[in-house]
């Protein structure tokens, strides 16, 4: 293939392993051991994609990568709109990776749903305070956004990635219930505004059009 390239990807969870399968270049999975990693000369790649959780040793983990790719590398950080929250190990991360290497290309992702991951199926029977805008993106387009993001060579760029139609927990929380038969989420009432994230400038920028844009047909 024309312009192939090789990609790791650190952290192979729901999204890496979606990414490994379906990326058109040389792909492999890396794992927060520095030394096996090292000795599997897989840091000598031209893209990082950087896709481990927020918990344990994220910073030191993220610091010691870094340290170890070479030069002109592109690197994609998988981080979350829970940056907007404060969330300080988010806030963290891309502050560190912004000082390291200040072409980082940030993807701040709304909530990650499609397949088996259905929205209201993990809270079915329970009851929540109050209802609020959702921000969710369907896995597939997060991993054709990271395929833009490496066909254009995009650097340096803050993206937040939602799909641009969303709706409301209790909507598509009950939608979800009759279409799959559970049990639906009780709200106790008291709306709550939520975030207002958009993707426009992810679609300026890209050009990318998205491949579920509305929330509610996620599971069509």
């Amino acid at each position: 293939m024309k312009n192939r390239k090789k990609v790791s990807i650190l952290g192979c969870g729901w999204v890496g392993k979606a990414l490994q399968v379906s990326l058109p270049h040389d792909v492999h999975c890396i794992s927060r051991d520095i030394i096996a990693n090292k000795k599997a000369n897989l840091y000598r790649c031209d893209v990082l994609i950087i896709a481990i959780p927020p918990r344990d040793n994220y910073l030191e983990v993220l610091e010691k990568t870094l340290m170890c790719i070479e030069k002109n590398t592109q690197i994609i950080l998988l981080s979350s709109i829970s940056f907007y929250d404060g969330k300080a190990l988010v806030v963290e991360a891309e502050t560190l990776l912004q000082s390291l290497d200040e072409a980082v290309t940030i993807l701040r992702l709304g909530g990650l749903m499609g397949y088996d991951r259905i929205a209201g199926k993990y809270t079915a029977g329970r009851v929540l305070t109050a209802d609020s805008r959702t921000n969710y993106v369907h896995r597939d387009d997060v991993v054709g956004i990271i395929k833009s993001i490496i066909e254009k060579n995009v650097r340096g760029e803050v993206f937040d990635v939602v799909a641009p139609l969303q709706s409301t927990k209790k909507a598509i929380f009950i939608h979800n219930a009759k279409k799959f038969g559970f049990e639906e989420t009780e709200f106790l009432g008291g709306d709550e505004r939520g975030k207002d994230l958009s993707p426009t400038k992810l679609c300026e920028v890209l050009g990318y059009v998205f491949k579920k844009p509305d929330v509610m047909t996620f599971w069509a």
